[in-house]
């Protein structure tokens, strides 16, 4: 069998392969259990949601965009992570977590049998996607994202594989996307990029229009139904606009380009390299496999996971997606080398190597360090410790005192305050930057953050009661140089600033020296 015939491979699913071993895989991709900076608000958020038996459209929680309409295209996540919370605490969240990974994983392997690679080149790409994905598979909304691409990219690979598919099932697929994840816009861009190089090719091949055709009758309906939202066709608004804010990629980690993030990770926490350098590996391994066989019949998929690999190394939240998109071609074009090499070893046409009905590793014994590796990961625990430090003993000062009001705090704090003090005391800026806040008050927390020309003037723009900053940041030394504010709190970890004339300023003994603790949980 000559290797451009490597689809004819009787196709091996690791599912029945090595159950075991994937269960394991599955436990390493979701063995990450630390908070996100968001996680406080989205269950809050979904809480309210519940409360008040309908959305929320417009913010309250803070005073620089009070009343701004709030188009939550996260809301239908928020509910169910609020359900899960409410119903089991920390536990509820870790298994919606676990549940969200598991069935991308699964799909994953399910994509990878349609391949035709062998299971060992099939274990060894799921393997990698995991261990690389795994510091991304945090409590967001953006789990759903990952699952549902990974549903995507399975359905089409089993179209360009097998030529058949139940494609209808991508129409209602779009419609619950784009009510839990602003991410649904990727599985657009997915869906236009496979049908239009499935045209061209079709054509080039003398094919004609006929799937060319229906797969942009499917894009369409897929395109319409995002819209079945309870904001319409405004769904779309804070997705584009999230993608046009000058801001966000200054502002916001997730956003900013692979080499920046690898660099950031090296100087903050260097054995996170490991994971990102793997998922590195994998893009590099996409390229080399695709340039040493290029013809392996699934040119709509790789053209698919090279778009998302240049969104990855644009922005690196696009990571994930990139990994579950290259594994495919890359279990595909592996396979096709090894076999060329083969051929080319043995001089003559290589006949296809049977592969065994099941991996050598017996099922229950990867199971059971499956099981072992999930309880040490703290999956059953009702604790979660939290991934950075936060304001808690600044928090708990307020709390003492009962002070409230309006605070100017750290972007990454926004939502834990939100959780802590709300609804007495409101926010000027948190993590929904792109679904309520104006661009003047993104731009206005950067310079005053950092400390840039026009910090000043965001002091006297807005009515804040309180600065809660750390004294790390630029603000920090803008802030001692302010006479009209006062430091009434500080630790290792946070600097609470008031007004030299509140009340809060004669509390007795300020400005009061706090000891950060050494490891918190949420929430």
């Amino acid at each position: 069998m000559r290797a451009s015939e490597g689809s004819h491979q009787r196709a091996m699913s690791l599912l029945r392969y090595a159950p075991g071993l994937v269960a394991l895989v599955i436990v390493i991709a979701d063995s990450g259990q630390m908070t996100d900076t968001d996680l406080w608000g989205h269950v809050r958020f979904g809480q309210a949601v519940i409360a008040h038996k309908h959305l929320i459209l417009n913010d309250f929680y803070s005073y620089s965009a009070f009343g701004h309409r709030w188009d939550n295209h996260e809301w239908l996540t928020e509910f169910v992570m609020a359900a899960s919370y409410n119903a089991f605490g920390v536990v509820g969240l870790k298994l919606w977590k676990f549940a969200c990974v598991a069935a991308t994983m699964l799909l994953v392997a399910m994509g990878l049998g349609g391949t035709g690679a062998t299971p060992t080149v099939q274990l060894n790409t799921l393997t990698v996607v995991a261990v690389a994905t795994m510091p991304q598979m945090e409590f967001r909304p953006q789990l759903f994202t990952f699952m549902l691409a990974a549903a995507m990219l399975t359905l089409l690979a089993r179209h360009n594989y097998r030529r058949e598919a139940p494609l209808w099932l991508l129409i209602p697929m779009m419609a619950l996307w784009a009510n839990l994840h602003g991410g649904f816009i990727v599985g657009i861009a997915i869906l236009v990029i496979y049908t239009a190089v499935t045209a061209i090719d079709d054509l080039i091949n003398g094919a004609g229009l006929h799937r060319g055709l229906g797969l942009s009758a499917l894009t369409v309906a897929a395109l319409a139904s995002t819209m079945i939202t309870p904001y319409g066709r405004d769904t779309w608004r804070p997705v584009l606009r999230a993608l046009r804010n000058p801001m966000t990629r200054f502002a916001v980690t997730d956003w900013q380009p692979l080499g920046f993030a690898l660099t950031r990770q090296w100087q903050a926490h260097p054995a996170g390299v490991i994971y990102m350098s793997c998922g590195i590996g994998m893009l590099i391994a996409f390229v080399a496999t695709f340039a040493l066989v290029p013809r392996g019949g699934d040119l709509p998929l790789v053209a698919v996971a090279a778009v998302l690999s240049i969104a990855a190394i644009i922005a690196v939240r696009n990571l994930p997606i990139a990994l579950i998109a290259c594994a495919l071609p890359v279990a595909r074009h592996s396979s096709l080398l090894i076999l060329r090499r083969r051929e080319r070893a043995s001089g003559e046409t290589a006949k296809a190597v049977l592969q065994p009905e099941r991996s050598a590793v017996s099922p229950w014994l990867a199971f059971a360090v499956a099981v072992m590796l999930a309880i040490h990961s703290g999956i059953f625990s009702g604790r979660l410790r939290v991934d950075k430090p936060y304001p808690e003993g600044a928090v708990a000062f307020m709390q003492q005192h009962d002070l409230r009001g309006n605070i100017l705090g750290d972007f990454d704090w926004g939502e834990y305050l939100i959780w802590h003090t709300a609804p007495g005391s409101k926010v000027f800026i948190d993590g929904r930057y792109d679904t309520v806040y104006p661009y003047s008050v993104i731009a206005q927390y950067i310079d005053f953050y950092f400390n840039r020309n026009g910090a000043q003037s965001v002091l006297t723009a807005y009515p804040h009661d309180f600065i809660l900053i750390p004294p790390a940041s630029g603000a920090f030394a803008l802030m001692q140089r302010q006479p009209d504010w006062k430091l009434i709190y500080h630790d290792a970890d946070s600097a609470l600033f008031a007004r030299s004339k509140a009340s809060a300023a004669t509390i007795g003994g300020v400005p009061v020296t706090g000891v950060s603790p050494q490891v918190t949980y949420f929430p």
